[in-house]
């Protein structure tokens, strides 16, 4: 077939194919009612393809909408965890009050944290506070808690001098060491104001000793503080001013092969000793600070360490060799406002020689007493100030502020909260917002006004009779929801890593869960009030993010009572922090109520038992002692009538009857230890009779003085002459 037919044949094939495209019916022809014939119209062969005003084809806009389709759906899968978050940080009772409602506000803490553990440093809390966190109560559990999630052990900074011991470490100090304190009595504070980190420092002129040892008083601690111990990096901050020089010793673990097992495996013992360490590390870089430091080749539980020379010791702290520390720093009667009297300079570097990246300030309930509506501008600014002294301190460090628990006082025969309570969080929530500060109300935490009545009435005390105070359970239980809190917000840390959710697409997975809610609310079948969506916050990755500054802008406060209550939504791929196994209950089993532990004793020398405990001496004036002469002795009248001596019944006194009464003096001598022991006393009482007590009164009468003169010796006695009358009137 020539080329021409083949055109002509092809194209008689498509004219025929459409024309009975045309023609033939849409439905097809149906032959029976399970067969009919179809044939494909002109369109199904040739689309019309849709242009859009400006006569551009939309294959661009169509892959667009599969993305945003894709992102609905990934979105969908990510709203019930984001929106049980959510729901905590709007209205959970534990929540932070944070500024800009910006739940991503702990993201760089975090990251410090996570960092410590590969570049081996240790990432220091500063827990201040008033009476609430003596004894390291509070600050105990969050240690232990932080922990046991990013490593790390040891209590902490401790001051050179410690007059109330901690529950978790033995602490002790002697020599010549002078306490100075800023936050006590006028007559406690220095004339300066180098007072370092713990508002407090000890004068140094001579030698003195420090030592730090973990407490095992008691069986259970080990299982309730496990991180309690464990030193593997020891410092001491000191002046620069003076001459210092330190040692240190530490109990060290010994492993020795002394045979075999039974099963051929080598048999290992253990002994601990003492030993000194090697001279540590001196950092004199800063201009007001040393820092001494020592790393450990292995752990320990015990250090000594001796201080000779004369300058100011400002803290010394044991911690593990990386991980999280944090100090306990409890301040009796104060409310905060000191810590624009340190040196700022001298604060700075302390805070940067400790690498401090959280401070915690857990103040107003000495406030709350005397605060009024007369003064409470006067006290924002004040503690403003604080915040601000902080601050400029520690810029790269963020500041949470921990304000009152309730508190309560008798009125009319109950106990009432104090009035004035409400106010006071009220002002310190917002310095603490306006200031970039995250804000953990106790006082919602523990329920409202009248808790702290419900506290100390619970079996066992959570609280003081005093209704002000926790007891220790009760601190624990306190310290155990803060840690409770901080998780929650780091589970949302790790979420958004896990899913590689950047600032960017948190505010689109906000704006799309928002959206969610809003038509929701508008269901007939539950009225709600609708929710404002959250102003999500622009906010740069934390690596890239510049120092805090103060925020001025009033910040939103969330309204409990006005938000819809819902049902939390589990995270798809991990349960909610209160559900998790691995947490432990509150109420932990191994420790017992603060009524059944005994009392402590204030420890002294670890080696030396005070003098009133030593068994070797005895009491000076023994309460069995008694007049020697009064048992025997009989009253002048009962005593018989003495014969008159006459000058011919008067004998020459012979050397017998001298002896006689050498021997009875002898005797009366030896009474006083003879009366010591009660059977040698009553056999001589058996075998005296009436006249030889006559006797020996007659005889020791005979040996008075006479006329003044003092008594002789017993030899002088034996040698005088017999009495005569005339001799009796010669001396008349």
């Amino acid at each position: 077939m020539t080329p021409k037919k083949a055109l002509i044949s092809i194209v008689s094939l498509f004219l025929v194919l459409g024309l009975m495209a045309i023609i033939f019916p849409s439905d097809g022809i149906h032959i029976s009612e399970s067969i009919a014939l179809r044939f494909p119209s002109l369109t199904d062969v040739f689309p019309v393809a849709d242009t859009t005003a400006n006569g551009k084809n939309d294959p661009e806009d169509e892959i667009k909408a599969m993305m945003e389709a894709t992102r609905q759906k990934q979105f969908a899968a990510f709203a019930d965890s984001l929106r049980f978050y959510q729901d905590f940080f709007d209205s959970g009772k534990t929540r932070f009050d944070l500024p800009n409602n910006d739940p991503t506000w702990f993201d760089r803490f975090f990251l410090h944290l996570q960092l410590a553990s590969v570049d081996s440093s240790v990432v220091h809390i500063v827990h201040y506070g008033d009476s609430q966190l003596e004894e390291d109560r509070i600050s105990s559990t969050i240690r232990e808690d932080l922990q046991e999630e990013f490593g790390g052990a040891g209590p902490g900074m401790l001051p050179p001098v410690l007059k109330i011991q901690p529950q978790t470490t033995v602490h002790w100090s002697r020599g010549a060491l002078e306490r100075y304190i800023l936050f006590g009595p006028k007559d406690e504070e220095a004339t300066h104001s180098r007072y370092g980190p713990l508002a407090q420092f000890a004068n140094l002129n001579g030698t003195a000793v420090i030592g730090i040892k973990r407490r095992l008083d008691r069986k259970d601690r080990t299982k309730v503080y496990p991180h309690a111990g464990g030193y593997a990096t020891i410092k001491v901050l000191a002046g620069k001013r003076g001459k210092l020089k330190v040692r240190m010793d530490y109990d060290r673990t010994f492993t020795t092969v002394v045979g075999l097992n039974p099963d051929s495996t080598e048999k290992i013992k253990t002994s601990v000793k003492m030993v000194e360490a090697e001279p540590p590390i001196v950092d004199s870089s800063y201009t007001k600070l040393n820092v001494y430091t020592w790393k450990l080749p292995d752990t320990t539980s015990s250090v000594k360490i001796t201080l000779t020379g004369n300058t100011e010791i400002y803290a010394v702290s044991a911690d593990g060799d990386h991980g999280v520390a944090v100090d306990n720093v409890a301040m009796r009667g104060s409310s905060g406002t000191i810590f624009h009297r340190i040196d700022p300079e001298l604060l700075a570097e302390s805070y940067k020689a400790m690498n401090a990246k959280l401070i915690m300030m857990e103040y107003g309930g000495n406030m709350v007493p005397s605060i009024s509506t007369s003064n409470i501008d006067y006290i924002k600014k004040l503690v403003t100030r604080q915040i601000l002294a902080i601050q400029k301190a520690n810029p790269d460090a963020d500041i949470i502020f921990i304000g009152p628990a309730d508190m309560e006082r008798q009125s009319d025969g109950r106990w009432k909260t104090y009035p004035a309570l409400r106010m006071t969080i009220a002002a310190l929530r917002e310095v603490a917002l306006e200031n970039g500060v995250a804000y953990w109300d106790m006082h919602r935490v523990m329920g409202g006004n009248g808790t702290m009545s419900k506290w100390v009435k619970r079996e066992p005390p959570l609280g003081f009779t005093d209704h002000i105070h926790f007891t220790r359970r009760g601190a624990a239980h306190m310290g155990d929801l803060f840690s409770s809190s901080l998780r929650m917000y780091y589970d949302f840390f790790k979420f958004r890593d896990r899913h590689q959710i950047t600032d960017k697409k948190l505010i689109a997975l906000r704006s799309f869960n928002d959206s969610i809610n809003t038509v929701e609310t508008k269901k007939p079948v539950v009225e709600e009030t609708t929710k404002k969506p959250i102003a999500a916050p622009a906010r740069k990755p934390v690596a890239e993010q510049p120092a805090r500054k103060p925020i001025t802008e009033p910040v939103r406060k969330p309204a409990v009572a006005e938000q819809p209550t819902r049902k939390p939504i589990a995270e798809p791929t991990r349960k909610p922090v209160a559900e998790q196994p691995v947490r432990k209950p509150i109420a932990e089993p191994t420790r017992k109520p603060v009524a059944e532990q005994p009392a402590r004793k204030p420890i002294a020398e670890p080696v030396r038992k005070p003098v009133a405990e030593q068994p070797a001496r005895k009491p000076i004036a023994e309460p069995v002692r008694k007049p020697v002469a009064e048992p025997t002795r009989k009253p002048v009248a009962e005593q018989p009538t003495r014969k008159p001596i006459t000058n011919t019944e008067r004998k020459p006194v012979t050397t017998k009857k001298t002896t006689e009464q050498t021997t009875a003096k002898k005797k009366t001598r030896r009474k006083v230890n003879d009366t010591e022991n009660p059977q040698i006393k009553k056999r001589k009482q058996i075998q005296q009779t009436a006249p030889a007590d006559q006797q020996k009164r007659k005889v020791k009468k005979k040996r008075r003085p006479v006329n003044g003169q003092k008594q002789g010796s017993n030899t002088n006695l034996s040698k005088k002459q017999p009495t005569t009358p005339a001799t009796r009137r010669e001396k008349r």
